[in-house]
């Protein structure tokens, strides 16, 4: 099949050889693109705090959020790193670092892995899409926890314009599929596939049900089609 996924074009390594290995053709649409912070301050205050030794576990749920960080300082080997996936950990190893991976993206997940974090302080470099729950299950820990916008997702490419040369779609987040112009009607000759829960609530909000839920990547997104 000939697929056409939504991924920033700075987190679309890989993909086509992924898509080949499972006997499809990637097409990568980039629904967003990557912008600096509304505010940059709160990202320069997690830096400061990561200079002054006063972050305990550093949280990473994507490589653009490693990268953003990472490119204004890097933290000392004290501290305890856990990333989302196998990409974001590979992009805290090209900067000379280890981190812990976690596959499943969920608070309530992130709590329990994460174990006992009381008086912890807890770093988040991420998109600027608040993650309240998130927040809320490392605080109920008694983690005192510091969330920073990395960078914001801004409108890219709408999808639109090649739903007729595609047999497929996997919209990747919530918000690329908000920033992509897809409607009920376009649904109607095309596989829609979203890559977990959160994207697919979103999704049917819309109109729209997909005809597959993944658990969060792309493999197991393939590997039901």
């Amino acid at each position: 099949m000939k697929i056409a996924v939504t991924k920033l074009e700075e987190k679309s390594e890989g993909i086509p050889e992924l898509f080949r290995r499972y006997g499809h053709e990637a097409v990568i649409v980039s629904t967003m693109r990557a912008a600096p912070p509304t505010d940059p301050a709160p990202l320069s205050h997690l830096a400061e705090m990561i200079s002054r030794n006063k972050i305990d576990i550093l949280i990473f749920t994507s490589s653009l959020g490693v990268e953003k960080l990472f490119e204004i300082i890097k933290p000392g080997k004290n501290v305890r790193i856990v990333s989302v996936g196998p990409k974001t950990a590979k992009k805290v190893e090209e900067y000379g670092m280890r981190s812990e991976i976690i596959d499943k993206f969920s608070s309530d997940n992130f709590a329990q892995y994460l174990g006992d974090i009381k008086g912890k302080t807890i770093g988040i470099a991420r998109a600027e899409v608040p993650n309240p729950e998130l927040v809320s299950s490392l605080i109920s820990g008694g983690a005192t926890v510091i969330e920073t916008p990395a960078y914001r997702l801004v409108a890219g490419n709408s999808i639109v314009e090649i739903l007729d040369d595609v047999d497929a779609v996997i919209f990747t987040s919530a918000k690329s599929f908000e920033l992509s112009g897809f409607a009920p009607e376009h649904a109607k000759k095309l596989k829609v596939i979203a890559i977990g829960q959160k994207t697919a609530d979103i999704m049917r909000k819309h109109g729209i049900n997909p005809n597959i839920m993944g658990n969060g990547t792309l493999e197991d997104c393939l590997s039901q089609l």
